[in-house]
Formats: structure tokens, C-alpha cells, sequence
């Protein structure tokens, strides 16, 4: 039954356009001829302006006659084509009726196999993501690959083709943020805001560049921090309890004191990072 040939049985419509005749045309086209003829040359002035727009207005009431007899006659023409229409529109929603759950299951049967397709291809992406030294997640799921056209070879092959490129840029990735962070380290930067922007994209020579205009600034402050210190230290006195006063205000300017610091050695250097950037002086004692 679901191989039998769907086809309409042959039907005709019985249908002879009939010409639309406008009896006395000649008395009408006349009569339209005469008002043109005698209204054409009309000279309106400031003593005929009321005359004049009675004459416009019996000539717009012509055209409206002209017109409203035109749809009419178009309405009667037309309401067989009307008829017919919605007896043919009546048939195509007799068919509707069928066509439309088989969409709907024809439909749900092509999620089902989507699903199960995005499935088998999700499984191919974590049986071959470890040949590629990539995660499973890192693979974007590409849809064309749930089509029925899209075979295995094909899947598998543009798969390796992804896992390759993001394998490259994990590798190129991680050789710029080695250099990134030992470029950053020999000058006693911290690496992590340079690394954050190497994440997001940024070239690496950029990055390279801007550390160096930070080391830069920083020696330019530190420079400045020193004149400063000089030209203080000249109105300077320092006690026998090592604190340092302001001769011209008696103002503490500083002091020192001893401290024992308990830490790790990332923490130690960083610790000892701070304190040169902040200009406070400090020196190792014992080992």
C-alpha cells in the first residue's frame, strides 16, 4: 500500500471566459468627449472660481460613476474564480490533514537519527582524541557530520583534520607561555597578567615588548623614588635607636626593625619583589 501511485483522478473544470461588453460605449465615449471638450480650455479667474469647482466636482462624480460601475461588474466577473478557489482550498485541506502528522513523524524519526548519529560521532571524537594528544572536550562537534551524506571516512577524517590544528595551537600555546613566563621571571615580573593576555590572544612579541616597558617605568619610578630619598636624606638624622628624623619638621621619616619571616621560596621571592618595588631597604641576615 505505501508503494501504490499517489495520483489524482482526471477531472475538468468547466470554464469559458466570456468577454465583459459595455453596451452604448459609443453614447459614453461621446459624452466623456464633449465634457473634455468643452471643460479642456476652461480659464478659470477670480469671478468663475466658485463656477469652476462645481464644474470639478461634477467631473470627479463622472469618474466615481466610471469607477464604482467598474468594481461592481469586477466583483460579479470574478466570484466564480472565488468559488472555485475555495473548493479547491477545501480538497488541499482535506490532504493537509494527512501530510501534516506525517511530517511530524517523519520529523521526530530524524531527531532520533541525528541523535543517535551525534552519538556515534561523539564516541569516534574520544576513541581518537588521545592518538592526537587532545582532549575529547576541546573538539567542537561540527553538525554537517550528523547528515546523512556525511559517512565515517569523511567524519573521521575531518575530525583528525581538527584534532591536528588544535593540537598545534595547545603546543604553540604552551611553548609562548613558557617563554612568556621565564622572559617575565628573569626581570622579576609577575607572569600571571602577561599569561592572561597570551590566553586571550595577544602575539607574543607584544607581550615581550610590554614587559619591557613595564621593567622600564619601573626603573624610571625607582630613579625617582631615589632623587627623592637623596634630596630628604639631606635634612635627615638618624638616632641611636635607628630611626630616621626630619630635621626641619622632627617628623619619624623611618625606621628600622627586625622581622623573622617564616615562608616558601615562590613566597620569599615574592615577598622580597614587593619590597623592591615599594623601595623599602632590607638586607639578608645569616643564611
Amino acid at each position: 500500500m505505501l508503494n501504490e501511485i499517489i495520483a489524482l483522478p482526471d477531472y475538468s473544470v468547466d470554464y469559458k471566459p466570456s468577454p465583459i461588453l459595455i453596451n452604448n460605449i459609443s453614447g459614453l465615449q461621446s459624452a466623456i468627449a464633449q465634457y473634455v471638450a468643452r471643460y479642456s480650455d476652461l480659464v478659470i479667474t477670480e469671478d468663475n472660481v466658485k463656477e469652476t469647482k462645481q464644474v470639478r466636482s461634477g467631473l470627479n462624480k463622472l469618474k466615481k460613476a466610471l469607477d464604482d460601475r467598474r468594481k461592481e461588474i469586477k466583483r460579479e466577473y470574478n466570484q466564480p474564480l472565488r468559488d472555485f478557489e475555495n473548493e479547491v482550498t477545501k480538497l488541499k485541506c482535506s490532504i493537509d490533514k494527512v501530510i501534516d502528522p506525517i511530517d511530524t513523524s517523519l520529523g521526530e524519526l530524524e531527531v532520533q537519527r541525528r541523535d543517535r548519529k551525534e552519538q556515534h560521532v561523539l564516541a569516534l571524537i574520544h576513541e581518537m582524541a588521545s592518538n592526537y594528544g587532545v582532549e575529547a572536550a576541546e573538539i567542537e562537534l561540527d553538525p554537517h557530520w550528523l547528515n546523512k551524506t556525511s559517512n565515517d571516512k569523511k567524519i573521521i577524517s575531518e575530525i583528525a583534520s581538527v584534532m591536528k590544528t588544535v593540537k598545534e595551537t595547545k603546543d604553540k600555546l604552551a611553548t609562548a607561555t613558557t617563554m612568556v613566563t621565564k622572559y617575565a621571571q628573569a626581570v622579576n615580573v609577575d607572569p600571571m597578567p602577561w599569561i592572561d593576555q597570551l590566553n586571550q590572544g595577544q602575539d607574543v612579541q607584544y607581550l615581550l615588548t610590554g614587559i619591557d616597558n613595564q621593567v622600564a617605568q619601573a626603573k624610571q619610578r625607582e630613579q625617582q623614588r631615589q632623587l627623592r630619598a637623596e634630596a630628604a636624606a639631606e635634612h635627615q638624622h638618624e638616632t641611636s635607636t635607628g630611626k630616621i628624623i626630619d630635621t626641619d619638621t622632627g617628623e619619624v621619616v623611618s625606621f628600622t626593625k627586625t622581622l623573622k619571616i617564616t615562608a616558601t621560596k615562590d613566597q620569599m621571592w615574592d615577598l622580597a619583589n614587593y619590597m623592591k618595588k615599594h623601595g623599602i631597604k632590607f638586607e639578608t641576615v645569616g643564611d
